[in-house]
């Protein structure tokens, strides 16, 4: 049976908890913590709807960064708009995330399998990633923006390249085996 765990350290001082159709990052903000940083990136079928319940945080929407709090409001990330989303060192924060379409399990299978790639997220593993990127609705945005070009690279490396190296997504579905 699949591990399923809701709560991941994805950095240290930053916490995942992934809740039905929403996810929770806690940012400790101890000084000597990592900054947690989310890359350039863009979703075709989703937007997405971010909320800073106590803190702040960095979110670059297009080509516009701003700091966000609570008194923000929504931080709605429209699909197809490369965004991204960095800790403040030393301020701690919880924020929200939650998609439009809100019925994607999709999102959670995503945060699983990336969460799950051997090595973890610092082992700097190309390949398995676009392979989660690629059945997860997920595309790196370039520094000049194209995105047939980015959609390509996903589906090649994530699509081709990474099941001929023998990867595979360690969660296929949300259902538990018996």
């Amino acid at each position: 049976m699949p591990e399923y765990s809701d709560r991941f350290e994805i950095a240290k001082g930053a916490t995942l908890i992934l809740e039905p159709q929403l996810r929770i990052l806690e940012i400790r903000g101890d000084i000597d913590d990592d900054l947690f940083q989310v890359p350039l990136h863009w979703h075709e079928d989703h937007d997405e709807i971010m909320t800073i319940l106590s803190g702040k945080l960095k979110i670059t929407l297009g080509k516009e960064t701003k700091v966000y709090t609570p008194e923000s409001g929504d931080v709605f990330v429209r699909r197809g708009i490369p965004h991204a989303v960095e800790s403040l060192k030393g301020i701690p924060c919880v924020s929200t995330e939650r998609t439009n379409p809100s019925e994607m399990d999709k999102k959670e299978i995503f945060f699983r399998n990336l969460l799950s790639i051997p090595g973890g997220l610092p082992s700097g593993s190309l390949v398995p990633m676009m392979q989660v990127f690629y059945y997860g609705d997920g595309y790196p945005a370039f520094p000049i923006h194209v995105a047939w070009l980015e959609k390509a690279f996903v589906k090649i490396l994530g699509g081709y390249v990474a099941p001929l190296l023998g990867h595979q997504l360690k969660y296929k579905s949300l259902k538990k085996e018996m």
